[in-house]
């Protein structure tokens, strides 16, 4: 099965300190990164109005992609909202917090908060 990750759930799982990587292998997910997504999180990253604490997330993401060797897929020109669902109905899995997202995909991958666990929803 493969999982692509969205950018807020990126950001969400690493300042909840929920070890996505390993609970996603764990339940047999091939993990994929859009280009686009961590695009956008370079350009968060950027910004002078992003926080101290979503900077060291994405700096913390960026370095378990780089350790864990996440393969990078390449969507397309558009919104990456639109690339992900059409990814979803391609039979994706799609990790997302954005409800618009899972409502339009079959299956999508979100965080139990009481649980600091991940899974399908």
């Amino acid at each position: 099965m493969n999982a692509i990750l969205d950018t807020n759930f990126i950001i969400s799982c690493i300042r909840k300190k929920i070890d996505f990587m390993s609970q996603l292998e764990e339940q047999g997910f091939k993990v994929m990164v859009p280009r686009e997504v961590m695009q956008e999180l370079k350009d968060i990253r950027l910004r002078s109005s992003a926080s101290h604490e979503d900077r060291m997330a994405i700096d913390l993401a960026l370095g378990i992609f780089s350790q864990h060797g996440i393969k990078r897929i390449s969507l397309g020109e558009g919104r990456v909202d639109d690339w992900l669902i059409h990814m979803g109905k391609q039979g994706y899995y799609v990790a997302t917090l954005d409800q618009g997202i899972k409502r339009a995909v079959p299956h999508s991958i979100v965080i139990f908060d009481a649980q600091k666990r991940v899974g399908v929803e």
